[in-house]
């Protein structure tokens, strides 16, 4: 059969079914049957096609509801993901897009009866962050690949962090167990001999050939060979003592250093910005009214930048390069925000002015109660 000539009733319906979309009440999601008009969709419901459907669909309908659901949702996130991003967009601008595939599962075919209740779905389950304006309502895929990739970075920081912690702790552990004192028990509790049966017999032969009668010597002999006697008896053995404490004493120093300085090398940064510390603005392109005022750092816009609400309540955005740390009283809270002792919290010793140094003793965490000495950049006021 021949094309029907230009301008007719059935060439004109022929073109406008061929551009694609039709008008959805005329479309049968079951048959996968768009019909032209209403005359065409009334003839098409009592077709005997269509009741076979309507039987298949009776038996059980719920599994063709999510069927369609998840149909529809899957195209349209992936419409919204590969054209749009993680743009901010007008829902009912999505939805048009996604209508013009003439293939597409209509809406009133799924368990959503309109876009708004689809839209709402969509941030309740957190795949995208919606909020309503003049234009109606707006959509914002959210990547959930990036969200785990991030949750399994913070996952495996937090793990380095508590392996480190718990060496450390194993560190002080074995420093105090050599450091103890032993207790009056311990001292009178017998210890095993290490003297060997030859030894013994060497002594004995010893003292027997010391009980022999010697010659007499003259008084001044006899006062210089126990001088010289008890030179070799007390200084060789005095001297090990010492060189053994301060054996010990170094190689326990030299470990906790070795320590110290892998934390160190791992936790410093060249930014050292955190929320909820208090700093002090060293820039005058903010005017020369803010030029050393006080701030406290109420969110981090990166490593390097933050918004900072100063004393009279006005927010500003500036980088770390043009503000520092504040040094607050004896005894206040504060933060470290660089170092071996990164995002721990600490108490205010004192201040070595000399060295600008400040002494804290660490006041949360595993390492609480330790004594550290940092620069005055590694620590600041907490709010």
């Amino acid at each position: 059969m021949g094309k029907h000539e230009k301008g007719t009733p059935k060439e004109i319906a022929n073109r406008s079914k061929s551009r694609g979309l039709q008008k959805l009440r005329w479309f049968c999601q079951m048959c996968q049957k768009q019909c032209r008009d209403e005359n065409g969709f009334k003839c098409h419901l009592t077709s005997e096609s269509h009741q076979r459907q309507l039987l298949l669909f009776a038996e059980n309908s719920g599994a063709y509801l999510r069927q369609f659901s998840n149909d529809f949702e899957k195209n349209f996130m992936q419409l919204l993901r590969t054209t749009y991003g993680s743009k901010r967009v007008r829902a009912n601008e999505v939805y048009n897009d996604y209508i013009k595939d003439k293939g597409h599962v209509h809406m009133n075919a799924t368990v959503w009866h309109s876009l708004t209740g689809f839209v709402q779905y969509l941030g309740n389950t957190g795949k995208c962050k919606i909020d309503q304006g003049e234009k109606g309502w707006y959509l914002q895929y959210i990547d959930q690949e990036a969200v785990i990739r991030k949750e399994e970075e913070l996952r495996k920081v937090k793990q380095e962090k508590d392996d480190e912690d718990r060496h450390m702790q194993m560190m002080e552990d074995m420093v105090k167990k050599l450091n103890k004192k032993p207790t009056p028990e311990e001292l009178a509790r017998p210890q095993p001999s290490s003297v060997s049966v030859f030894d013994k017999a060497k002594k004995t032969s010893s003292a027997v050939k010391k009980e022999e009668p010697e010659e007499e010597d003259s008084e001044d002999d006899r006062r210089s060979h126990r001088k010289n006697e008890r030179k070799r008896s007390r200084s060789p053995r005095d001297d090990k003592g010492k060189d053994r404490g301060k054996r010990k004493k170094s190689a326990l120093d030299e470990i906790l250093e070795m320590e110290e300085q892998k934390k160190e090398r791992k936790n410093r940064k060249d930014y050292w910005l955190h929320e909820g510390i208090v700093v002090k603005v060293m820039t005058k392109s903010l005017g020369s009214e803010y030029y050393k005022t006080k701030g406290v750092v109420k969110k981090l816009i990166d490593d390097y930048t933050a918004n900072i609400k100063l004393d009279d309540g006005t927010l500003v955005k500036l980088d770390q390069e043009h503000v520092e740390t504040v040094i607050p009283s004896i005894g206040r809270r504060m933060l470290i925000v660089n170092g071996a002792y990164r995002d721990c919290e600490a108490d205010l010793d004192g201040i070595d002015e000399k060295n600008f140094c400040l002494n804290l003793t660490i006041a949360s965490g595993i390492m609480k109660g330790r004594t550290v000495k940092l620069p005055y950049e590694d620590a600041s006021k907490l709010a």
